[in-house]
Formats: C-alpha cells, sequence, structure tokens
C-alpha cells in the first residue's frame, strides 16, 4: 500500500510573539515528515524549507507583516483554488502520484467562541456558528465544482466534534458533522479516534483532517504535544494522519498516465 502523510498544527502566532520557538517548530515539522501540511496561525518564518506554499491572506488581527491565518506546505505542486474568505481560508489543487484522482485542500481557521465578544458586536459563538455555515456551504459547492477530486478539509475548527467535548456548542458541531457528511467528508481526528494517542497529547482536540470517503481508504493518526524536551512549542498539540489505498488505486493512476 501507498500513503500520504496530512498533518495540521496551530503555531501560535510565533512569527510575532515567541519567536525562540520557531527553531524547535520547524524541527518537529520536519521530523514528522508530512507530505501536505495545513499549519494555522504561521508565519513566513515557521513554514519549512522547500516544497510548494499558499497562503491565506493578510488578516486585520495579525499586525506583523508575514504572517497568515493558514499556510498551506505540500511536497507536491500547488495550484491555487480561490475561496469566499480568503482571509480565513485557503485551498489548492494538487496531483498525488499514487491517488487515482487529484486532491483538492481546503485549509481553515474557524473562529472560536468568543470572537468578536470582546469588541461586543457578537456572542459568544456566534462568528463561529456563522463561519461554519459558510463553510460548509463551500466544501459543497466545491465539491460540486471538482466532482473528479479528493476533498480534504483540515486546519483549526476551534471546535471538539464528539458529543461529550468539552469545547464547543451543540448547534455548530451538528452543523459542522452535517457540512461534512453533505460534501462526502469523514473526519479522521475525531476525540474517540485519538485514545490511543501518546501520553501528553490527550483528547478533545479542536484541529481536524478530514478527508473524502474513499473505498479501501485506511488511516492511522500521530500526534505530538505542544512542549517537548522542557520548551514550550505552542499552545496547541499537532496532528498527523497518515492515509493508505490499496494496490490497485495505484494500478488505476498508472494505466491513466501511460506509465510502466
Amino acid at each position: 500500500m501507498h500513503s500520504v502523510r496530512i498533518g495540521t498544527w496551530n503555531l501560535g502566532r510565533s512569527g510575532a510573539f515567541h519567536r525562540t520557538r520557531i527553531p524547535r517548530q520547524i524541527h518537529a515539522l520536519q521530523q514528522r515528515n508530512a507530505d501536505l501540511w495545513v499549519l494555522t496561525e504561521a508565519h513566513d518564518a515557521n513554514i519549512p524549507p522547500g516544497g510548494h506554499v499558499s497562503s491565506s491572506a493578510p488578516h486585520g488581527d495579525f499586525h506583523q507583516k508575514g504572517e497568515h491565518r493558514v499556510v498551506l506546505w505540500s511536497r507536491f505542486a500547488l495550484r491555487p483554488v480561490a475561496t469566499e474568505d480568503a482571509l480565513s481560508t485557503v485551498a489548492a489543487r494538487l496531483e498525488v502520484p499514487w491517488l487515482d484522482r487529484p486532491l483538492l485542500v481546503y485549509g481553515t481557521v474557524i473562529s472560536p467562541a468568543q470572537g468578536g465578544v470582546v469588541q461586543r458586536p457578537a456572542l459568544s459563538w456566534q462568528r463561529h456558528l456563522d463561519m461554519v455555515q459558510r463553510q460548509r456551504a463551500e466544501w459543497l459547492r466545491l465539491r460540486q465544482e471538482f466532482p473528479d477530486h479528493a476533498l480534504c478539509v483540515a486546519g483549526d475548527f476551534n471546535a471538539n466534534l464528539d458529543a461529550t467535548a468539552s469545547y464547543g456548542s451543540v448547534d455548530p458541531r451538528h452543523s459542522l458533522l452535517q457540512g461534512l457528511a453533505d460534501a462526502g467528508l469523514q473526519c479522521l481526528t475525531t476525540d474517540d479516534k485519538r485514545d490511543p494517542l501518546e501520553q501528553g497529547v490527550g483528547r478533545a482536540g479542536v484541529a481536524h483532517v478530514c478527508f473524502s470517503a474513499l473505498e479501501g481508504l485506511e488511516s492511522r493518526l500521530e500526534a505530538w504535544p505542544a512542549s517537548a524536551e522542557g520548551y514550550r512549542l505552542s499552545d496547541q498539540s499537532g496532528i498527523l494522519v497518515e492515509l493508505s489505498w490499496p494496490q490497485p488505486q495505484v494500478q488505476s493512476w498508472l494505466d491513466s498516465t501511460g506509465s510502466s
């Protein structure tokens, strides 16, 4: 079986604050050997060297040059796809050599519970729910616009996706799960799947990787804590999903390209 490794990590705006974390963050990213990263609260300085990069537009709440709410990094060439919210989302198409169809990846940061509350134009969870509603409509639109692509939605959802989770509101959680289902996606990082992860990572994650429900798809989780060797790397742990397909998927791609 061949596989692709997709990870997501909130880097905690270390490009603006705690810049001493950056070398260790890059080291941690390189250790994971991912094929595709969806990095959130990122900065040009903590993107791994090499690869191909597509970033969200500068956000008004991020005042330091080089900051982005979302950054896509890939071993494979990226072809950007426009999104409705260019500040908090970024999308691109790519070819994964051993997958029998192109891949469309959509990286996101969804507003936390208190988004807009301090400034008083929103109630708790209001902006979160608004973003969920807009994004689920966009996932469905992209699914219809690129029907021959596999779809991956990943990033910081700012919500646990289990009914017993400690962070999240019932309405947006149900809306998120329904939106994923409508777009033919399965969440590979819900809390019940995190039980066997290494000590110190814990359950109740708010970052997720969701992928098209392809026949024969298998997934394996890896994670790492927010601190390592006594150093704080971020406010959140990171998570990575290794996706595998059976050999026939590889052969069908070779046949379509005329490779031997």
